[in-house]
């Protein structure tokens, strides 16, 4: 009886398990030099140039993301906003709180690698939800993110509408 059940609850959460998703768009704060490896990491960030540490678990996750605004930026690259669920509102407004002057780190992840997309340095609380990476992405990068997520501004039906009989061929007027 045990075993039975205990194979039928394993099946239950293996179906829940998906594969990877074929992206996926993280935000980590910088950590504190004295956490052990369990909870940070070192990298090199770039604005300003430094050695730091970031924390193991992402602030923001692509579970937490709406809809996102691509954009076309300065220098030739790729920007993009994103808009974030209740829970990302929060997680965004509390950290952005709290950690002014720290760093915020994007790491964007495909199937074939992960990269750092972008460091950026909290200089104001945001409370509207909406965290932006306003350069750095690849034109692929983004490609896959508007396959993943909803854009602003554009329709959930991207098919074309359908014409109706009437608007294909108006009716002549009777003689």
């Amino acid at each position: 009886m045990k075993t039975s059940l205990l194979c039928v609850l394993l099946g239950l959460f293996t179906l829940g398990m998906g594969g990877k998703p074929p992206v996926a768009i993280r935000f980590y704060v910088e950590g504190n030099r004295q956490d052990t490896e369990t909870f940070s990491s070192p990298v090199h960030l770039e604005n300003p140039p430094r050695d730091a540490f970031i924390e193991k678990i992402p602030v923001i996750n692509e579970r937490m993301i709406r809809a996102i605004y691509p954009f076309q930026a300065a220098n030739g690259t790729w920007g993009c906003s994103f808009k974030l669920d209740e829970d990302g509102r929060i997680s965004l407004d509390t950290f952005s709180g709290s950690r002014r002057g720290s760093s915020v780190v994007a790491m964007l992840s495909t199937q074939k690698h992960t990269r750092k997309v972008i460091d950026m340095v909290i200089d104001k609380q945001i409370s509207d939800g909406v965290i932006t990476i306003p350069y750095g992405l690849t034109e692929l990068e983004i490609s896959f993110l508007t396959k993943e997520f909803p854009v602003l501004g554009q329709s959930k039906n991207k098919k074309k509408k359908k014409e109706t009989p009437s608007e294909e061929h108006p009716a002549s007027p009777e003689s």
